[in-house]
């Protein structure tokens, strides 16, 4: 059976005063598939997220999703759609509202997710590497376990699209084994497409269903990996 497309580029360009960072002719992602975007610092893989999440408007070319391009308002800004959680560096700051001084990874996805917080910490918290977690002060986490948190909340918001740039970035192999089965899951599941980000295929390459290479704004090579798994996915 043929997949839908949830993306569709064609002629993107994004550029940033002189500087090019986004220059790829045509791009296709199909629905409830995971992807993986890999390729060096500064190859355009963060700005290539942004398009995709609407952060970003291109300079250039049509970016839609689900064969319309992203409403906009008076201003010309991209509007933030519902159905697509990015998941970034800067994202805790989307969530302030729910930060308070010294405010515990409990507290905090209690104030957004109350009614299934019991939940929450029954799939996420309950192994003996991450439980911990649970009662520490998110400006006490490191940097690998507020990577972890974040993804955390992507997935409880049950998008229809789930982006991730600097996937496993700061996380151990044993804690990236333990995201990877969630995110695998959340896809075989609900069929939520997911595309990650890396600065190396060795992860994305072992789950992803297919790995595009981005070298300098530029698209290098597109490869297939990891067999998606044939049973019913609830449909988006």
């Amino acid at each position: 059976m043929e997949l839908k497309q949830i993306y569709d580029v064609n002629g993107l360009k994004l550029k940033f005063g002189s500087k090019k960072a986004l220059d790829i002719n045509t791009l296709k992602f199909h629905n409830g598939l995971i992807y993986g975007v890999c390729g060096n610092f500064g190859s355009g893989k963060s700005s290539l997220l942004k398009v995709l999440s609407g952060l970003q408007k291109e300079s250039n070319g049509d970016i839609l999703y689900q064969g319309n391009k992203f409403k906009t308002n008076f201003f010309g800004n991209i509007k933030k759609h519902k159905e697509i959680q990015y998941i970034h560096v800067d994202m805790f700051n989307d969530f302030s509202n729910y930060l308070k001084s010294n405010s515990t990874v409990e507290r905090f996805l209690k104030g957004m997710f109350s009614a299934k917080i019991k939940q929450i910490r029954t799939r996420h918290f309950k192994h003996f590497s991450l439980e911990h977690l649970w009662k520490t002060p998110i400006n006490k986490l490191s940097d690998g376990e507020k990577h972890w948190l974040k993804i955390v909340v992507g997935v409880e918001k049950d998008p229809r699209v789930l982006l991730v740039d600097d996937y496993g970035l700061h996380l151990d192999p044993k804690n990236e084994m333990i995201l990877r089965k969630r995110l695998m899951k959340m896809n075989n599941i609900l069929g939520t497409t997911i595309i990650l980000s890396s600065t190396s295929d060795y992860f994305l390459k072992q789950f992803a269903n297919v790995v595009i290479y981005l070298d300098n704004g530029h698209v290098s090579k597109v490869r297939k990996g990891y067999k998606r798994n044939s049973f019913n996915k609830k449909k988006k």
